[in-house]
């Protein structure tokens, strides 16, 4: 009998496609699996905040739970530079597009140790659809994924005077069958990094729709 190829998380990420991530999620979510619930999910989405927190350029996070999706939102911009002079992506939607760019671009190593278990890149690509709008430096980014790639991006210049990121996410139901999150045991994540991080400033809000 043919042996079936063993895969490690390894192998994966030196292939660059997020068909991977889909098409072998429990390699890359083993805790979420464990625990049989997502509510890891949103403080991993929001590591580039814990990032801005350690510069004191971010002051609080808050993070909506609906019936299928969450979003987080913060008052830093993630940078709208590209990545390269003649590329179109910019640091903003490789961090949500490529493995590890969220950890490889944190100012502060320790934060993508603490709080980058399986980088944004690959919630995303677990996701069925994401959605990013950030201000940064006097541009505003607004970015549409489906499946881990980029549908439609928007940069311009904006007149807002802030600094702001929104990210919308919807886990894909076919890959996490059956799990949600749970607000109860995501508080009590929230209240460990919230300690972490002496006393920021996390709100949790829980809507019906």
């Amino acid at each position: 009998m043919e042996e079936t190829p063993k895969y490690t998380s390894v192998d994966i990420q030196a292939l660059e496609s997020h068909h991977h991530v889909r098409m072998r999620p429990q390699l890359y979510f083993e805790k979420v699996f464990a625990e049989k619930s997502l509510d890891r999910l949103p403080l991993e989405v929001a590591c580039h905040a814990f990032d801005e927190v350690m510069d004191k350029n971010c002051s609080y996070l808050k993070i909506t739970l609906f019936l299928d999706h969450f979003t987080i939102e913060y008052d830093a911009g993630i940078s709208l530079r590209k990545i390269h002079p003649k590329s179109k992506i910019t640091h903003a939607e490789a961090i949500m597009t490529m493995i590890a760019a969220c950890h490889n671009y944190k100012k502060h190593l320790a934060v993508g140790d603490e709080f980058c278990d399986v980088g944004i890149m690959t919630i995303n690509a677990a996701s069925e659809w994401c959605k990013l709008l950030t201000y940064s430096n006097g541009q505003k980014g607004e970015f549409y994924f489906k499946e881990g790639e980029t549908e439609t991006r928007t940069i311009c210049s904006s007149d807002e005077k802030k600094d702001y990121t929104k990210i919308t996410v919807k886990p894909d139901a076919t890959i996490f069958p059956n799990l949600k999150i749970n607000p109860k045991t995501l508080q009590k994540k929230i209240d460990e990094v919230r300690e972490k991080l002496n006393g920021f400033d996390i709100q949790l809000r829980i809507m019906n729709s």
